[in-house]
């Protein structure tokens, strides 16, 4: 079946992924510098976006946070993540079913593989469908949307990393520390850069990212090979 040739290639990767993920950990903290300085280019995009964010701890401190109806929003979210990435692998969604174990409840055909698992925990599902849901609106409220979107998608990663998992114990505890916080780093800053300027910003944020180890080449390349000493 085509499905399994996709787990196995896939399969391949988990690792490699995580070890990449985890060494440009840098490079997306510099580039995240690089936003919060752009942030003054777009003070009104920036005050709402933070403004979401905020709106969201504080809901998140509310006894709603604990109830039975916010549990189910986080389940149905991992849900539809996974059964998104089952279907665009070729593996068919056969059902929801019970979860002893705080695992996923998505019933598929076929084994499965790590990012089939492991794409609740770093894909914001529901800050893509709170940008949807809110296209019609003003851009600055669009931002307060998103802002809201990803302090929901990071609060909810980190209670269900403290909670644990069956996928979070299938994907192992030292690939989880290894992709699982760099990556939601990089997710997060894409997520930022989209409320300031659209996919503009998406791809300045992508750009600042990649630059980073050019710009550390040509500071040892002129340190090596000072101008002067190349002109004579």
């Amino acid at each position: 079946m085509i499905s399994k040739r996709i787990d196995r290639l896939v399969e391949w990767t988990k690792w490699p992924a995580a070890v990449m993920v985890l060494c440009t950990c840098p490079l997306t903290l510099v580039a995240f510098s690089y936003l919060l300085v752009r942030f003054a280019e777009f003070p009104g995009y920036a005050t709402m976006f933070t403004a979401g964010v905020a709106l969201f701890v504080f809901l998140v401190r509310t006894p709603l946070a604990r109830s039975p109806f916010a549990r189910k929003l986080v389940e149905l979210e991992r849900d539809l993540t996974q059964s998104v990435l089952a279907l665009a692998m070729l593996h068919p969604v056969v059902g929801f079913g019970a979860s002893p174990d705080k695992g996923s409840r998505v019933r598929w055909l076929g084994r499965g593989n790590w990012l089939m698992l492991a794409a609740p925990y770093f894909f914001p599902m529901a800050t893509v469908l709170f940008w949807l849901s809110s296209l019609l609106l003003f851009p600055s409220l669009r931002c307060l949307v998103l802002g809201f979107g990803i302090g929901y998608h990071l609060t909810a990663v980190a209670i269900q990393c403290r909670i644990g998992t069956s996928e979070l114990r299938r994907l192992g505890r030292k690939f989880c520390w290894m992709f699982l916080p760099a990556m939601n780093l990089l997710v997060a800053g894409c997520v930022a850069a989209y409320a300031l300027n659209g996919f503009t910003g998406i791809g300045d944020f992508m750009y600042d990212w990649c630059s980073v180890p050019r710009h550390l080449f040509d500071g040892v390349w002129g340190l090596s090979f000072p101008a002067n000493s190349m002109e004579s």
